[in-house]
């Protein structure tokens, strides 16, 4: 692979990192500013979601049919815009948040199924923690970006300004990815040229599996629940962790935004040096560290001690969340096979955002019952914790009795766990 289609991948998930915090960090502000209730940011986020999910579950159609190139440099476009619009939302046109919500999540789930995909099948893992970390990076930018714009002294104005920024950093990577679509071309030409120098015999080329093998294979469902948990936790956590800290430690909505990003500092930190890490440890092992850490984490999160140790374990958490999601993303041409991985990334990527689509919402409705008690978080968090844990062990379970009955014949259909 050409090392300027690499680099361009790499900016990209950046990108794809930095709307992610945008509305969490900013809603604090938002709502303080515009005189909403601060729970709404627990019905725009299903609202994303849902638009995430509609392009995850077509992603596989839309990348067969215009490449993978095609639809992350549009699935940009979309995200840059969408945030464009909410910068200008006044108090007349709060209902314009939702509908700019569902093309915010149309871009981001497009970006999501297509780009990793494509870099589970073509990159080895060191790629593709040294991505999501790049992701992490994204995350971790656009709340400092927001948090400065916010003035704390003038009724949190200047939220708008900050994603206003934000969404012309994304701008800025849409036309690169415009511009720069003859270099997918030349990778491409370069891969093929490579299978037809290769001494070996070349591959059959294999039809793409159904969604029926999916269906009945009982390892796709303790994947999708594990993928859900792990998806609900990330957004519910980087979604409220900013009003968690407004509301239960007393800290400024300019603050916590800027504080909002400790979680995603955690995982950009972990994921940098689980690269490495990932050289010399499978997936399955980098699954079981990493749920270990954040079970330390968030057991720290519920010591009552002051604000500055829930956020020490709320970074921990993050550090324990860094190699989960990128190994489970790298999992998936070995856990389903290659013929059928681009059906089941869109699939994991739906299914994933189907957790912030319920679980964010469902935490506003809980701490609100509870009068406005955001101090749940760390609960929901552990609990969401377990069950990937209980999910994932009787997914290795299973996998190793698969392997141990595969034949020499069926193990090429599977990209080999490590690689």
């Amino acid at each position: 692979m050409l090392v300027s289609l690499l680099i361009i991948i790499y900016v990209t998930f950046i990108a794809l990192g930095l709307p992610d915090s945008t509305l969490g960090s900013s809603f604090p502000a938002i709502a303080q500013n515009l005189g909403i209730p601060s729970n709404m940011a627990g019905y725009l986020s299903p609202v994303v979601s849902l638009g995430t999910i509609v392009s995850s579950l077509l992603s596989d159609k839309l990348v067969r049919r215009f490449s993978t190139k095609w639809v992350t440099s549009v699935s940009v476009l979309l995200t840059a815009l969408a945030l464009f619009l909410f910068s200008f939302v006044t108090k007349d046109t709060v209902w314009a948040f939702f509908p700019i919500a569902i093309v915010m999540g149309l871009g981001a789930g497009g970006i999501d199924a297509a780009l990793n995909n494509y870099v589970a099948l073509h990159y080895k893992a060191i790629h593709m923690n040294w991505l999501h970390c790049s992701w992490g990076v994204g995350t971790t930018i656009s709340p400092m970006i927001i948090g400065s714009f916010i003035d704390s002294n003038n009724n949190s104005s200047g939220w708008n300004h900050g994603i206003l920024t934000v969404s012309l950093l994304l701008f800025a990577v849409s036309l690169m990815l415009f511009v720069t679509l003859p270099i997918w071309n030349k990778a491409k030409e370069i891969e093929e040229k490579r299978k037809v120098d290769s001494p070996q015999a070349p591959e059959e080329e294999k039809k793409p599996l159904g969604y029926g093998v999916l269906f009945r294979n009982p390892i796709f469902y303790l994947a999708m629940v594990g993928f859900f948990c792990y998806c609900a936790m990330e957004g519910t956590t980087g979604l409220w962790l900013s009003t968690y800290l407004t509301h239960e430690k007393g800290l400024s909505t300019s603050l916590a935004a800027t504080l909002g990003s400790t979680f995603y500092i955690g995982i950009t930190v972990g994921r940098f040096f689980s690269g490495p890490l990932s050289l010399r440890l499978n997936e399955k092992a980098m699954i079981r560290i990493g749920e270990s850490i954040a079970l330390i984490g968030v057991m720290l999160c519920l010591i009552p001690v002051n604000e500055y140790f829930a956020i020490v374990g709320f970074v921990i958490t993050g550090l324990g969340c860094a190699p989960i999601y990128p190994a489970i993303i790298r999992s998936t041409p070995y856990r389903f096979s290659k013929q059928a991985s681009q059906k089941a990334m869109g699939l994991e990527m739906a299914i994933a955002y189907m957790g912030n689509l319920a679980i964010p919402p469902l935490f506003a409705l809980t701490a609100k019952a509870m009068d406005e008690n955001y101090g749940i978080l760390p609960y929901f968090t552990l609990i969401l914790v377990l069950v990937r844990i209980l999910c994932h062990e009787i997914i290795n379970r299973k996998l190793s009795k698969r392997d141990a009955q595969l034949s020499e014949e069926e193990r090429k259909d599977y990209v080999t766990e490590g690689n």
